[in-house]
Formats: C-alpha cells, structure tokens, sequence
C-alpha cells in the first residue's frame, strides 16, 4: 500500500474539499487504480470474517467426526483462504459493474442539476465519496452508518468535482431515490387495488 494511497484515504476522510480540489483533474484510470486497491482490501477483510465463521463451524464439524486438532485446523484455514480468495474476487466483480450502472443511474440526474463535466466525473466522484464505506463498510452496524457518511461525501464531491452549488448537487444525489420511492409508492397502490378489485369476483 503506498503512502499516496494512504494520503488519500486520509484526505477524503478528514479534509474533503481540498482533497477533492486536488484531484479534480485525476484520471479515470488513477481513480479505478484507488478503487480496485480499495476493493482488494475489503475482499481480505470480508472474507477474513467469512472464513473464521465457516473455519468455526467446519472446525466443529470436524471435532464432531474425530478428525482431531490437525484436521480441524485444515478445514480451518481452508475455509479461510478459500473465503478470502472467493471474496476479493466476487466483490472487484461486482464493485466494478455496481461502480459504472451506479454512476450511469446518477450522472443522468447530475445532468438534470447542471452537471456538465461529464461522466467519468461522476463516477471519480462516486469513487471518492464510497471512501468510509470501503473502510468501515465490512463491521457490522458501523458499516451501516459509514452510508450516511458516504452519502455527505457524494453530495460534496458532485458539487466540488463538477462545480455545481450544494444544491443542486444535493437534489442530483437524493432524486434517484426520491423517483425510486415514489416509483415503488405507485408499484404498491397498483398492487394493493389489483387486490381489491379481484376481491368482488
């Protein structure tokens, strides 16, 4: 891990804005090599946890048809390779396809709210802002709250990456899922008076 990768995990934690104005013009393919890193260090952490669940349960298994402490502690760290392994592939898979179907789903709405640097923009700004969840994303309950954190940061890295007001970058952030919402409001109440209509036949 390089000190600039560290730098930088730094800089978007603890001074955003100016982190965001110092690379304003990376390339796509720098912010791709932060991310790919990033996701590679979240498969280890992700399937470390895996692994010492499925390690523990086959360990058992394992005591339970004699296999004894080598054997138990083969299926062990079989489990937790095998875990590590399947999760960093797994999760650069479809870190990378959720990544651009992400930034697609929202540069279209970064258009809406005047964003006019164009769409790698927005997906570095995805990238940066996906920072505290890449970090704590992985431990339970505090991953959950490392969203809202995310979810500030996107909404500065779209106002300071394509130089929009707080504003606008604000309504371009939360319309996807306002229009979301308001779709599955109406996918609902379809569904409810299907209901009821079929219920006086």
């Amino acid at each position: 891990m390089t000190t600039g990768f560290i730098n930088k995990v730094k800089g978007f934690l603890l001074d955003p804005t100016q982190t965001l104005i110092a690379h304003r013009d990376e390339s796509l393919g720098d912010a791709l090599q932060y991310f790919i890193t990033f996701l590679v260090i979240y498969g280890i952490l992700t399937g470390i946890m895996l692994g010492l669940f499925m390690g523990m349960v086959g360990g058992m298994a394992g005591a339970e048809a004699g296999l004894g402490a080598l054997g138990v502690s083969g299926i062990a760290a079989l489990g937790m390779a095998g875990m590590v392994i399947a999760s960093i592939i797994s999760i650069i898979i479809f870190g990378v396809i959720g990544l651009f179907i992400g930034g697609i789903i929202l540069h279209i709405f970064v258009y809406i709210a005047g964003g006019r640097k164009g769409l790698t923009t927005t997906v570095r700004a995805v990238i940066y802002s996906i920072t505290p969840n890449l970090i704590f994303g992985w431990i339970p309950v505090i991953g959950f709250l490392a969203m809202f954190w995310t979810l500030a940061l996107d909404i500065l890295a779209i106002k300071e990456l394509h130089e929009i007001s707080t504003t606008r970058a604000f309504v371009a952030v939360f319309l996807p899922a306002i229009v979301l919402a308001v779709l599955f409001f109406f996918f609902l109440a379809a569904m409810v008076a299907a209901t009821t209509a079929t219920g006086y036949y």
